[in-house]
């Protein structure tokens, strides 16, 4: 084989299989403290209006462009009580910020834990998901391991109760710890849903 087309393979194969994972290295950072299972087990414990939930963040489609991940709340106490599940897209908005946007899974159920499992979503089509508009969240870096983000305000509408006109959503991510505050309000800006005092706090689990 010639030395020329040789060449042309070895720096396809080292430049061409990942792209993604080296051309924005604050946003693959970014991804990396998003990932993993947190719980709130510890503050449920110091605060009795707090329920023990696992929090898992679990990437999928690693060979597509941007990140993309699962994302499942469920009661530490019986992993079939789910809370919420969703498609998060992680991506660059300017050089400053990155959004999390999320989308509404088709037939949940058959996705419940699939956290364990992450390639039943190679058969999940990106049209199928149903965007959560107005939804999304916007984050700024505040050290090197702290992002703190937030939804705009009135923007993502809600259907959980008809009290509910809108609802915000505000989260720091760091590198052990995930606080998540979603609260709901009504058409006059009463809030009417979510927790009055903070945020969840949710701690990454370490895996043996």
């Amino acid at each position: 084989m010639p030395k020329v087309f040789l060449l042309i393979i070895l720096l396809i194969l080292t430049y061409g299989c990942d792209t993604k994972k080296s051309s924005d290295p604050e946003l693959d950072n970014f991804a990396q403290l998003l990932t993993g299972k947190f719980s709130s087990k510890k503050q449920s414990k110091q605060e009795l209006d707090y329920s023990a939930v696992s929090l898992v963040n679990a990437p999928i489609w690693k060979n597509r462009a941007e990140h993309w991940f699962y994302q499942e709340l469920y009661d530490e106490k019986n992993n079939a009580a789910i809370y919420n599940q969703r498609i998060l897209r992680i991506r660059r908005v300017d050089s400053l910020t990155i959004s999390s946007t999320s989308y509404v899974i088709p037939n949940r159920k058959k996705y419940v834990n699939a956290w364990k499992d992450v390639s039943i979503f190679n058969l999940l089509s990106i049209d199928s998901l149903k965007i959560r508009e107005g939804c999304d969240v916007f984050f700024k870096k505040k050290t090197s391991t702290i992002y703190q983000g937030k939804t705009k305000k009135g923007t993502c509408s809600s259907s959980f109760s008809k009290k509910i006109s809108f609802t915000t959503s505000n989260i720091v991510i760091s590198r052990n710890k995930i606080s998540s505050w979603d609260r709901g309000y009504d058409n006059k800006g009463k809030q009417v849903w979510g927790k009055i005092q903070g945020p969840y706090n949710f701690i990454r689990v370490l895996e043996d």
